[in-house]
């Protein structure tokens, strides 16, 4: 597979997981913010409707509702959005396991080819600084440091 279409492929795949939790991080909010919402309004009709002393404490009843409510909303909010981190995790764990393959195997044939163009480095950095922003090194990064140092044409011409 070309190096450039791998670092397409690895790039889409980093935005349309990105849209993706972001689209279903909102859903959840929008859903928990209407809820939310409706409960507010519901309070503010109460109110309304009772501003007698036996009212204070039918309202104090309501707030400690709606705080446990709201702690109960706050424990759902990071129940539903575990699965969706781990997920992440998994995908991310996937992607640099897969970058580290490429990268390592790039390296070897350019080390083992004695050079590699201009734009085949260009590639190789661009994808290099993927995987280093997902957070792993260690080996590739002296990879990396070799195939920069290589010439960008082969000996002799």
């Amino acid at each position: 597979m070309d190096q450039t279409v791998a670092t397409w492929i690895v790039g889409i795949v980093m935005i349309v997981v990105e849209v993706t939790i972001t689209t279903v991080a909102g859903l959840i909010i929008k859903h928990r913010w209407d809820k939310r919402q409706a409960e507010k309004e519901e309070l503010r009709r109460l109110r309304e409707e009772h501003r007698q002393q036996e009212d204070d404490a039918r309202c104090k009843k309501m707030q400690d509702t709606v705080h446990s409510e709201m702690l109960d909303m706050k424990q759902e909010l990071k129940d539903d959005i575990k699965p969706l981190q781990e997920d992440l995790d998994l995908m991310k764990k996937t992607m640099q396991k897969d970058t580290r393959r490429s990268l390592r195997q790039d390296a070897h044939n350019f080390v083992v080819r004695g050079w590699a163009s201009g734009q085949e480095k260009t590639e190789y950095d661009e994808l290099y600084w993927c995987y280093h922003n997902l957070g792993k090194n260690g080996v590739v990064d002296s990879d990396h440091e070799k195939v920069m140092a290589l010439p960008e044409e082969p000996k002799g011409e």
